[in-house]
């Protein structure tokens, strides 16, 4: 997938944007609140019709409008599709493809984004690591986000009968345990599954990143202690019996204790946990290695490209990184990065460089 064309209107900052990029890579410069990030979120925008920084669609909207719209000429799969994402003075969002109005669920174009926050996923809670297996690389296989949903559907009515009932036998409670068992099996297998087809990816594109110089592993600790591969029939009898196990402590606390909602993934670089011992360096390596091998399994997965974003990615990266990490991204993939000072020296590939002063875009090479 290529963007051939960009047409940004009184989004944010940005009263009128427009831009033909370059086939791969397109570094866009510029100070701090000038309008980088706004870019790369109406690019997000488009192509997904959601922001990744706000719900409130109005926030999108620049204070001397009551609307705003972004427009993209799109090639895939060798023939070009005209997409227009707006939002009205009510915060109503409008989607046409091809001129014809459409529906969320039909823009299907894939989008890798890297920002800031996903520092979390290293130095965050759990919550923050399950999220990117089960949302950012999950949604590559069409029925992982069902098994998700109806597993949290699950745990809310199993946690809210917890709260208000004193009886480890009530009938209730066994039924919604045994929803449990049989939903949580299958987001555990299915995790598993991603996780296996995420790492090794991961894995090579952290040994290109850092020259070899770097060992990466990850781990996954389910709360069950899995020691060995099972089979479901086998995985739902230990699921079973380890919540049966944990009745008193889930009466007493008011909430399930024992389930995939509990567990942790573990990043180890040379054999060290960094989210304890690693550096921002290295934590940011490794979620960019997470984002890269994204790419490569939906290129797996589809046999196509997805648009790569990446918003202030050479913060705390050294130079050999960087040059590394631009030669090695811009091999098919269309990227689009946000920084607030690039070496034109850095690397002779062929790219364009762009600069925004109070939401104002301008090509400074050819």
């Amino acid at each position: 997938m290529q963007l051939i064309e960009i047409n940004v209107e009184m989004f944010r900052n940005h009263v009128k944007t427009k831009l033909k990029p370059h086939n791969f890579l397109n570094i866009i410069t510029g100070k701090n609140a000038q309008g980088k990030t706004n870019l790369l979120e109406a690019i997000f925008f488009n192509l997904t019709g959601y922001s990744y920084r706000t719900s409130n669609y109005k926030d999108l909207i620049n204070w001397n409008s009551s609307i705003t719209s972004v427009s993209t000429v799109i090639l895939k799969d060798d023939i070009e599709h005209k997409q227009c994402v707006a939002i009205n003075k009510d915060g109503e969002k409008k989607i046409k493809i091809n001129e014809i109005e459409k529906k969320n669920r039909d823009i299907h174009h894939r989008v890798v984004i890297f920002t800031p926050n996903d520092l979390n996923l290293i130095k965050g809670s759990s919550a923050a690591r399950r999220d990117f297996f089960d949302k950012e690389a999950g949604v590559l296989f069409g029925g992982y986000r069902n098994y998700i949903r109806r597993y949290n559907r699950v745990l809310i009515n199993r946690n809210r009968l917890l709260k208000n009932t004193y009886n480890k036998n009530s009938n209730e409670l066994k039924i919604w345990t045994e929803y449990l068992v049989q939903t949580g099996t299958d987001v555990l297998i299915n995790r598993l599954k991603v996780l296996n087809k995420i790492t090794p990816f991961t894995i090579k594109w952290h040994s290109i990143v850092t020259g070899n110089a770097e060992k990466l592993e990850i781990r996954y600790l389910s709360c069950l202690k899995i020691k060995k591969p099972l089979n479901k029939s086998d995985l739902k009898s230990q699921f079973l019996y380890s919540i049966e196990s944990s009745y008193e402590e889930e009466i007493k606390k008011g909430y399930t204790v024992i389930g995939p909602h509990r567990d942790d993934i573990v990043f180890l670089v040379n054999g060290k946990n960094i989210k304890k011992f690693g550096s921002q360096g290295q934590h940011r390596t490794v979620i960019l290695c997470l984002k890269l091998a994204l790419i490569s399994l939906y290129i797996n997965e589809y046999r196509s490209t997805p648009i790569l974003l990446m918003d202030d990615v050479f913060f705390e990266l050294d130079k050999d990184r960087q040059k590394m990490l631009l030669y090695q991204i811009q091999k098919g993939v269309q990227t689009f990065i946000t920084t607030n000072y690039f070496e034109d020296n850095l690397l002779d590939l062929d790219y364009n460089k762009y600069f925004i002063k109070d939401g104002n875009l301008s090509l400074v090479n050819n």
